[in-house]
């Protein structure tokens, strides 16, 4: 599987084994093995020291031409949207699914209404110009030219679908896709809550009868919440098991399922901290990254007078207990003054996709305030869409020296892999590893010296000695790598 694959997967264990010299034969077995995945800086599970280093979070730099999937055709939403993107590696195209309306105004409890919904399909080459097909499934606004995929005639068009992802792990070919969505549908009743639905295309659905989690479960039963809207979808391919990410406030819960039928009680994984009331960690959704897990939060500061929404990194080593780094910044910030996403930035519900040497992070974007607030927006156009962030490859964090120089030195690893490649921008400086023993010395012909020198600023680039290409003749051996930094910000690194 390539590395992309790992990204499009959008919520196995990694032991923290710590060093162990002291124990009888099988010290060196419990010292971690470390394959072909990224080692990141967003967290330091796996580094020892740092000498004058200073870590840095990364914002992702929004798309110029933001929002790159807006309202065009009259049955598309111009008030903010909820959907996913994927990249399709097998038909390299990327796809979206996002909300639309049927322009029927509908009751969902008594004395209220809401507009009907209904779910649209676009694809693109590039992930930046999008083309929505004449698919001919639904009849929306008197036409069946349209790229409906699902009507208002399910639930009256009371439901959203946040997470639709084409599913690696499954073999029934009818079941290629999945999704999971929010039903106000008999809003007080047993059948309000979050539905999954399944296609062999993408385009065709089948539905579950019931809510999978329940907005109000009936007693007696073995319904499953409550629960509330907010949800995402994850495909954990290192476990191989689905994950919903879910709403319990005023935290966050995450249900397994094996089979995409049968799932366990929601547990809480994502805890609000004192002062953060409900709403405030509003959504989050997790994905495979390399041997680990990201994520990211829509994070609701609550000030009444200024009520921004904003998506944040979340991080994880096994998939159940997740982290919010103090980054000092959102991953995805709100838009200045007069910018179409003013107010609220909100996650999608797929994972981001590499694409070449970036990241795509597709996020939502709206320039009209979430309530509660003081004050009231006047009616003008708040129209939003799916917006465009990038961010270097493996670039949520650095670790970074100036020209007086610092030092990164890991933890004890084993490994299999033949060479050691490095993510860096080093091209007005210089990097250079040496390769420690377990007593912490250099091993001959790996020291520092011995290195060539990177100065290029590259996202995959070999790291060589002069008599030694490649790791072959340490493998399985408990090693530690010291990486010298001048000038550098160094991403990851990895054992190809």
């Amino acid at each position: 599987m390539r590395r992309r694959q790992f990204l499009q997967i959008g919520c196995l264990t990694v032991a923290g084994i710590r060093r162990s010299l002291n124990s009888p034969a099988s010290a060196a077995e419990q010292i971690p093995l470390l394959k072909d995945a990224p080692q990141l800086f967003v967290d330091l599970e796996q580094v020892e020291t740092l000498e004058n280093i200073r870590r840095v979070f990364h914002a992702a730099e929004k798309h110029p031409h933001n929002p790159v999937l807006r309202k065009v055709k009259p049955w598309e939403n111009d008030r903010g949207t909820w959907g996913s993107v994927i990249y399709d590696e097998q038909e390299r195209v990327f796809k979206a699914w996002y909300g639309g309306k049927s322009g029927r105004k509908v009751a969902f409890r008594p004395g209220s209404l809401a507009e009907s919904w209904v779910l649209c399909y676009a694809t693109s080459s590039d992930g930046v110009h999008w083309d929505r097909p004449a698919l001919g499934l639904h009849e929306v606004l008197g036409t069946r030219e349209n790229n409906v995929v699902v009507a208002d005639d399910h639930h009256n068009g009371l439901g959203h679908w946040e997470s639709t992802l084409k599913d690696p792990l499954d073999t029934n070919p009818r079941r290629r896709y999945k999704a999971l969505g929010w039903s106000s549908y008999d809003w007080d009743g047993p059948l309000s809550g979050i539905y999954s639905m399944t296609s062999p295309d993408g385009l065709r659905w089948t539905h579950t009868p019931e809510p999978v989690f329940h907005f109000h479960p009936r007693k007696g039963t073995n319904d499953l919440g409550p629960v509330g809207d907010a949800q995402s979808l994850m495909i954990d391919t290192l476990r191989r098991v689905y994950v919903a990410c879910l709403r319990s406030s005023p935290h966050r819960a995450q249900s397994v399922s094996q089979d995409f039928v049968t799932w366990t009680p929601p547990r809480v994984q994502l805890r609000a901290q004192p002062g953060e009331i409900a709403n405030t960690v509003y959504n989050h959704m997790g994905f495979v990254y390399g041997d680990r897990y990201l994520g990211l939060l829509t994070y609701f500061a609550r000030d009444p007078k200024d009520p921004l929404v904003t998506v944040r990194l979340l991080t994880s080593r096994d998939g159940e207990t997740w982290q919010r780094p103090d980054t000092g910044k959102p991953l995805i910030d709100v838009g200045a003054i007069g910018e179409w996403d003013r107010f609220l930035i909100m996650l999608t519900g797929a994972p981001p996709i590499r694409f070449g040497d970036k990241l795509y992070v597709y996020y939502r974007g709206m320039a009209g305030r979430h309530k509660p607030y003081e004050g009231k927006d006047e009616p003008f156009n708040q129209g939003g869409g799916f917006g465009l962030a990038t961010l270097r490859l493996d670039g949520f964090a650095s670790l970074d020296a100036s020209y007086d120089g610092g030092r990164i030195t890991t933890k004890p690893f084993r490994t299999q892999g033949r060479q050691l490649r490095v993510n860096a921008k080093a091209e007005a400086g210089r990097l250079r590893v040496e390769v420690l023993d377990d007593s912490g010395q250099a091993l001959p012909g790996f020291g520092r010296d011995d290195c060539r020198v990177m100065q290029v600023d590259r996202v995959d680039e070999p790291i060589g000695w002069k008599a030694n290409a490649s790791l072959d003749s340490l493998k399985n051996r408990p090693i530690q790598l010291r990486f010298h930094l001048e000038n550098v910000r160094l991403y990851s690194y990895r054992i190809a």
